[in-house]
């Protein structure tokens, strides 16, 4: 079997909506309302690195944490301005750990993305201000987001920890959970909810003529995308980083340029299921 013959098939074989209680994607589904998907998208994202299994229940544990505050994620982020509202939150999350990253380190977060939501009304509408139609991808826009975001973190003088939130094409880091928030806001199907498209459910709140478009995704590359990359070959780098996730997504365009890491969750099931141990075709 070729290389090509392998990811079609894997991505016929995946990519539907069956298999994605085995992804952080899974969160945002059980969400109908756009502001609400588009908090838990990033809560779920962020915390998308180390063990499956792990992720999950950090997941699970930060939701239980924000349903005792408040009856939905939309208005838990809003109320983050209200400094007697985000103390309270800093206590309820008191015990949340997630590897590195603590429940603190979490709710200054979402603290940035209320004032995102402040100044842009959300944050698609924030990150799209700094995203040109005409751009190959998504780099120059991330990079901007996250300069913003470190900017507006100074005065709360956040731990180191913080920071691992804000990873930056800038800093040569290839962004995985940044690049896989940006396939779930920037593609529509059975398992990314395209909020960010053209008519997504979070496009009246952009400029005019702003919007995320398929084609200009990065694909994440977390370890099950590296280990396939290297050994289909379709990088030739050391490192995974920015340069190696964006030589990754070529490839991938040159099968599908309107739509390049539609091949990303499928190409990664397999692993994870793995790790799962959860029975599938083979």
């Amino acid at each position: 079997m070729d290389t090509i013959q392998f990811i079609d098939q894997n991505y016929h074989r995946y990519h539907q909506k069956g298999y994605i209680f085995s992804d952080p994607v899974f969160f945002v589904h059980q969400f109908s309302h756009p502001f609400d998907q588009e908090a838990i998208a990033l809560l779920a994202s962020l915390l998308a690195y180390g063990n499956i299994k792990q992720i999950l229940r950090s997941i699970e544990n930060a939701l239980s944490c924000i349903k005792k505050l408040t009856p939905q994620p939309h208005i838990f982020v809003k109320r983050l301005a209200d400094p007697v509202f985000f103390n309270a939150a800093k206590d309820e999350f008191s015990g949340f750990k997630h590897r590195f990253n603590t429940g603190e380190d979490l709710v200054l977060f979402f603290r940035l993305l209320s004032l995102s939501w402040q100044k842009y009304g959300t944050l698609g509408a924030h990150f799209t201000r700094y995203l040109n139609q005409n751009d190959d991808h998504i780099e120059c826009a991330l990079s901007q987001l996250m300069s913003d975001f470190k900017k507006w973190a100074t005065p709360f003088r956040p731990k180191s920890s913080f920071y691992f939130f804000l990873t930056s094409p800038v800093d040569g880091s290839c962004c995985k959970r940044w690049c896989m928030f940006l396939r779930w806001m920037g593609r529509k199907d059975d398992v990314d909810l395209g909020l960010w498209t053209k008519h997504g459910a979070l496009a009246h709140t952009f400029q005019r003529n702003k919007y995320l478009k398929s084609s200009q995704l990065i694909c994440p590359i977390d370890t099950h995308i590296g280990q396939i990359s290297k050994k289909l070959k379709l990088t030739q780098r050391k490192n995974l980083n920015w340069k190696a996730a964006v030589e990754i997504t070529g490839y991938f365009k040159k099968l599908k340029p309107e739509d390049p890491v539609s091949f990303d969750f499928s190409l990664s099931r397999a692993g994870i299921l793995k790790t799962l141990g959860v029975k599938h075709d083979t």
